[in-house]
């Protein structure tokens, strides 16, 4: 019904005609449905269309009060529609005939007379051919930020009283599964229970609109704590597989960069309390937050945890992985999103991911979150690129660190030049031991192709 809405928003604006064109519009797609033909019924200029209108929403739903109203009017009007038009004398009505006659040919040739003046003014005026004016257009880019500040700067109007267990409708443009008819207005709320998937659409340029949800939940605690934790759906993101407290849940984030680029980028934001580890799974993954984190998922890139507060513990497979604030780790996953095998043995700061994590600030912020206690790129104090990290297995008793590598071998993409070549020669050369026999207990490294590199490579060698 999101076109039933927008149509309500033409005529609330004035735009009747569109308004109109888009009810019919939506009348050929479900004849049967007594609040577009109500709608249309007073958008209409045409009184035949309007009593058509009023005679179809009572066919559908008799006891609609609005309706019947309307027909009472219409049956008052016909009523005295016999007695007007009986009104005065034959001669009386030839006579107010004659005079309105003339009246209206004198207008008509006043008007004419003018019209011919200005027009013979404005020709001898105007003999030099004159310059045409530039009608300026507004610019998609600067119009769909000021849409996203405005949306972000009523989030806390319309969702700060979402309580555990709720979803709220931040903005439109989002999709439920089975199809939510009452949420259909920017605030409005609904229990989780009643969905099976939900979805926030990618923003579209031609509607300058995106979608937007907050979700809140009595996610576990380690120490059975009552607080609720906040779940933010920015555009582009798939829910599905959930339970009502949304400890277990599957989800996908569109890996297209949106084309307005102050959208916060798709994926979801994640802030428990601080100082308790909430618990969940997702995409198979045990994730024990404590602060607040940003998720991504698809195919390609795989599961990305970044950590923007506090400190993240994750488990799957065996492994168990603790990433601190101003760090990020990436996951491989199968066809379906969940994880698989082993994830990167190098966390990496957020300096190093694509994309513009800051425009997850304002989203924060419309939320009640301590942004300021976020580790952003750019910010000092971050740990080192070349941080080691500590992967448990339960296969091996041991604990393996790897050799730590120089700062230029921790891009996801080494770019090969032939500058490049004998500066990481030399500095390969003198940095790093010689390449190990891998074993079962190894950390394999899905960050950097580098890290397992002999102290002198070839161009050919690099390629591989």
């Amino acid at each position: 019904m999101d076109d039933l809405q927008r149509a309500r928003e033409l005529a609330a604006a004035g735009d009747s005609h569109e308004a109109r064109e888009m009810l019919v519009r939506l009348l050929y797609e479900d004849y049967d449905n007594a609040e577009i033909w109500l709608e249309l019924a007073q958008v209409t200029e045409d009184r035949e269309e309007y009593a058509r209108a009023v005679r179809e929403v009572l066919r559908i739903d008799p006891e609609n009060v609005e309706a019947r109203r309307m027909a009472v009017e219409l049956s008052r009007e016909a009523a005295q529609a016999p007695r007007q038009r009986a009104a005065g004398t034959p001669s009386q009505r030839r006579g107010s005939r004659t005079l309105s006659f003339i009246y209206n040919l004198f207008v008509f040739s006043l008007i004419v007379a003018v019209a011919t003046g200005v027009a013979i003014y404005w020709v001898e005026s105007n003999q030099e051919e004159a310059t045409p004016t530039a009608v300026a257009t507004p610019d998609p880019a600067l119009v769909c930020v000021r849409q996203v500040q405005s949306v972000l700067q009523r989030l806390p109007a319309r969702c700060s009283l979402t309580e555990a267990g709720q979803v709220c409708l931040g903005n439109l443009e989002v999709f439920f599964a089975p199809q939510e008819r009452s949420l259909l207005l920017p605030g409005d709320r609904g229990p989780l229970t009643n969905y099976i998937a939900l979805e926030t659409r990618p923003f579209d340029i031609n509607t300058q609109n995106f979608g937007l949800l907050s979700l809140r939940a009595k996610t576990s605690y380690a120490d059975d704590s009552p607080e609720d934790a906040l779940f933010l759906m920015t555009s582009g993101v798939r829910l599905r597989d959930y339970d009502p407290r949304l400890e277990v849940m599957t989800f996908s984030s569109n890996p297209v960069v949106s084309e307005c680029a102050s959208v916060p980028p798709a994926g979801l934001l994640v802030s428990g309390v601080k100082g308790k580890a909430a618990q969940f799974m997702v995409n198979g993954l045990v994730i024990s937050l404590d602060g607040t984190v940003f998720l991504q998922v698809d195919v390609a890139a795989g599961f990305r945890v970044v950590v923007l507060e506090g400190t993240t513990q994750l488990a799957a497979g065996g492994n168990d992985i603790t990433v601190s604030a101003g760090q990020w780790i990436s996951w491989p996953v199968d066809p379906t999103l969940a994880v698989r095998d082993e994830p990167s043995d190098r966390l990496t700061t957020v300096d190093t991911l694509r994309g513009d994590l800051g425009l997850l600030i304002p989203l924060g912020q419309a939320a009640g979150l301590a942004v300021e206690n976020w580790h952003l790129p750019g910010q000092g104090g971050l740990p080192e690129a070349t941080a080691e990290v500590e992967i448990a297995t339960s296969e091996s008793l041991e604990t393996h660190t790897p050799t730590p590598l120089p700062p230029d071998a921790i891009s996801p993409v080494p770019l090969i030049t032939e500058e490049v070549l004998p500066v990481e020669t030399e500095t390969s050369t003198s940095t790093r031991t010689p390449p190990r026999t891998a074993n079962p207990t190894s950390v394999r490294s899905t960050s950097s192709p580098a890290s397992t590199a002999s102290p002198t490579k070839t161009p050919s060698d690099e390629l591989k």
